[in-house]
């Protein structure tokens, strides 16, 4: 199940080809923060999306690598 939650994310993700706030994220998802945090976390360390810090200090950005990224 949790395998497929991450597909579900990184497709979500792939397709806004924008930054996405963590908050907004979650919201859309109507998953708790923490949850589509670990997500996009192994999500990240299979090199499938970069996490980073927003304009605010507390923002968390998230954004989906494509193969855009690497031609």
């Amino acid at each position: 199940m949790f395998g497929r939650h991450k597909d579900v994310v990184y497709k979500i993700l792939a397709t806004k080809r924008r930054a996405v706030a963590l908050q907004n994220l979650s919201e859309e998802l109507e998953t708790p923060m923490p949850t589509v945090l670990k997500t996009i976390k192994q999500l990240e360390s299979d090199g499938l999306v970069e996490i980073f810090y927003g304009r605010e200090k507390a923002s968390i950005m998230v954004r989906a690598k494509t193969l855009e990224d690497y031609i």
